[in-house]
């Protein structure tokens, strides 16, 4: 780690020259590259307010993915098919750089808190956006909590190492369809991609460690990891009997299922059946319930309580909720996942409405549906909406045999053309935040007549670029802007001998910039257009009157395009 850091405004990271060559690809090295200044982008209006007033800077992370890597209910195996046709929507099911994912995401904690701590620009809160966990289990999500609030020891093995069942991990055997790091392995990342020895890697990276976390209130979000065996299927007895049960299943069964993706949805144990390892039974591996996820969140340390979620939502079963602990600012947070399964979203009827609702309840003026103006005595509010899945991923229509059984049922789905055109009736609705697709990309959504929101995805801390989002709200007269700036981890650029906790971070970075097939794909970082940018969105004046007196004392944001501390002298590496 190093003493005075920047953020990536002053310096980023790119991949350098090879340093190693396989037979398929080159292992590239990162290096420092220039700084990227903030890029105006206007496409939804034409002016940028002159000396704007600050309201609100907050940090966005999403996809962590954290996995018990030992877990039975790991299907790491099919990596091997991903080159076969139907198996394309099954992979990733191993990352190399899976064995230090717990050292990156404490390694972005402990950046942002060194950003949230600034008392010229300080940080309000951290949203997730889902994904926290691999596959809902509940050891992942003590292990995810303990990331997030700090103050606890974190077992990157989840207790695979003191157990003895360390080679349940597929890293740490020496297996040749794995990446092991010791010498003695000669595997297909080493001989295919040029990934390199790195001996002391393994033992270094399952040793435990105190999480520090964020440091500021935190917000969650569900993802379809978070409710879902491996985020494609609805539980079943048979399942959670495998996780908590004594075989770790290394190899796929003889016979493979014609369509695997929608064989897994019928049957998350479709692919039990071939070798197996004996493991420790953990009846802490089981898979959690939305109820249990709620509750698990309101019983964690940290503030608000329950991350977002209320008793009120315990009880009703209900992933989605309002945040309005910030003056003229309404965060909403969407449940898009779909319990019938399945990795892309929607959301139900009743949600739809709840959502209309909510929006209402923070326009003074809005349209119905046929386009008429409706006018309320309700107070604006900007408008944040959040969920795992972006508007493109709203496409999820299956439904369970007895979904309409179902307690936690929500028919029928909503897609993304109706949520959009929800959202364009209401005019203070300014931006859309979502993970899932592991990768950074900015798009504005025009709104008929003018105005509009910006629908911006942030990439995954599990994979390439690993990187997190700085938000601020800047308010002028007439315009607000959207000011975000991306945060690389301040783990030093390759690892060092030594292979301390900022070593085996920056091994990640290094490892998961080199991983052939990231869900974001080779573009996942985005262009300058997806990263820092001043994002311009038109709203009423009197909206943006009220935002400015509400600022009143707090800090402002009169400050040179593109510089992002008031006395312009870094003091964050990122």
């Amino acid at each position: 780690m190093t003493a005075a850091v920047v953020t990536t405004l002053h310096a980023t990271i790119a991949q350098g020259e090879a340093v190693r060559g396989g037979i398929e690809r080159v292992y590239r090295r990162l290096v420092p590259a220039p700084g990227e200044p903030h890029l105006l982008r206007d496409d939804l209006t034409g002016h940028r307010p002159d000396a704007p007033d600050s309201l609100l800077r907050f940090v966005h992370v999403t996809d962590y993915q954290l996995a018990d890597l030992a877990s039975p209910g790991r299907i790491d195996f099919v990596q091997r098919f991903a080159d076969r046709p139907g198996w394309a929507g099954m992979v990733p099911a191993y990352r190399p750089q899976e064995i230090v994912s717990t050292h990156a995401f404490e390694a972005m904690a402990r950046t942002v808190a060194r950003l949230a701590a600034d008392p010229a620009a300080p940080v309000r809160f951290v949203l997730t956006t889902g994904d926290n966990t691999d596959s809902a289990q509940l050891n992942e999500l003590r292990g995810f909590l303990a990331l997030m609030h700090g103050g606890e020891t974190v077992d990157p093995t989840f207790g695979a190492a003191a157990s003895g069942d360390r080679a349940a991990i597929p890293s740490y055997a020496v297996s040749g369809d794995y990446y092991n790091p010791e010498p003695r392995s000669r595997d297909r990342y080493k001989r295919r991609y040029g990934f390199p020895d790195r001996p002391g890697l393994l033992a270094a990276a399952a040793v435990p460690f105190r999480a520090q976390g964020f440091g500021v209130d935190w917000l969650a979000c569900f993802g379809n990891h978070d409710c879902l065996a491996q985020g494609r299927a609805p539980v079943t007895p048979e399942f959670q009997g495998l996780l908590t049960g004594g075989e770790r299943p290394v190899a796929a069964p003889a016979e493979l299922p014609r369509e695997p993706g929608d064989a897994y949805l019928a049957d998350p144990t479709v692919l039990v059946g071939g070798t197996a390892r004996g493991i420790q039974p953990r009846v802490d591996r089981r898979l959690l319930s939305k109820a249990e996820y709620i509750r698990a969140h309101l019983d964690s340390p940290g503030s608000p309580r329950g991350h977002g979620f209320s008793e009120a939502d315990l009880a009703e079963g209900r992933g989605y909720y309002c945040y309005d602990d910030v003056p003229g600012v309404r965060l909403i947070v969407l449940d898009s996942t779909n319990p019938a399964g399945h990795v892309t979203g929607s959301i139900g009827r009743r949600q739809r409405d709840w959502l209309e609702q909510r929006l209402v309840e923070v326009h003074s003026g809005y349209r119905d549906e046929a386009g008429s103006e409706v006018r309320t005595d309700h107070r604006d509010r900007v408008v944040i909406v959040a969920s795992h899945h972006g508007l493109e991923m709203f496409d999820n229509t299956v439904e369970r045999p007895d979904e309409a059984a179902q307690p936690d049922a929500d028919l029928p789905r909503v897609l993304g053309e109706e949520v959009e055109a929800l959202l364009h009736r209401f005019g203070n609705v300014v931006l859309w935040l979502a993970g899932h697709q592991h990768l950074n990309a900015v798009t504005p959504k025009g709104r008929p007549g003018g105005g509009g929101f910006w629908h911006v995805i942030t990439s995954g801390l599990c994979e390439w670029p690993s990187q997190a989002r700085l938000l601020e709200l800047l308010v002028g007269t007439d315009t607000l802007v959207i000011r975000s700036t991306m945060i690389d981890h301040a783990a030093p650029l390759q690892p060092g001998a030594d292979l301390g906790f900022w070593d085996l971070a920056a091994a990640h970075r290094e490892l998961s910039a080199n991983e052939p097939t990231r869900v974001g794909g080779p573009d996942s970082a985005g262009t300058v257009r997806d990263r820092n940018v001043d994002l311009l969105v038109p709203i009423r004046p009197a909206l943006a009157a009220a935002l400015r007196a509400g600022v009143g004392g707090r800090c402002s944001a009169r400050l040179p395009a593109g510089v992002l501390q008031s006395d312009d002298k870094p003091s964050m590496s990122c």
